[in-house]
């Protein structure tokens, strides 16, 4: 969909870059898919290990908090990947019924080579840009996101 941009005002072009989200989302999603192909790694999962890789360990509530989803999401996936070898459950004493869970050396492996593909691809697409242009992006990105879990605040729509 072509846009003409230099006709917006500040917030119509705001509003037409969160309308590029969801099909983004969808080709972002497609594209991870496909380079996960012939690891055994769903996207879910990968999403998982990502987590464990960033903070070592963590428990189920912890893991979706951090990635926004559904418990039971997560709950079936942290089932699967420790069936599989994948990630070790360890008892955690503070909580009996909510181990911590843990990247056994096979998934640091499997997520160590994943993220190395991803970034050398992350290097080549990055030279598009300035980094001036990928701060302003992650910046906007994340206050974006921001505000769509905390609302909107106050508006006021007396003019």
């Amino acid at each position: 969909m072509a846009t003409d941009t230099d006709k917006m005002s500040p917030a119509e072009m705001l509003y037409a870059g969160i309308q590029l989200t969801r099909p983004l989302l969808r080709n972002i999603t497609a594209r991870v898919e496909a380079d996960l192909d012939g690891t055994g790694i769903s996207v879910g999962e990968r999403a998982i290990l990502e987590v464990l890789l960033a903070v070592q360990q963590a428990t189920a509530p912890e893991i979706t908090q951090i990635l926004q989803v559904k418990r039971q999401l997560v709950g079936r996936l942290l089932k699967d990947l420790v069936a599989r070898g994948l990630l070790k459950s360890i008892p955690n004493p503070q909580h009996r019924t909510s181990n911590f869970y843990r990247l056994t050396e096979q998934s640091k492996a499997v997520i160590g080579t994943i993220r190395a593909t991803e970034m050398a691809r992350m290097a080549q697409f990055v030279e598009r840009f300035t980094e001036e242009e990928i701060r302003a992006y992650f910046e906007v990105q994340s206050t974006i996101n921001d505000v769509m879990i905390s609302g909107y605040g106050e508006i006021d729509t007396s003019d």
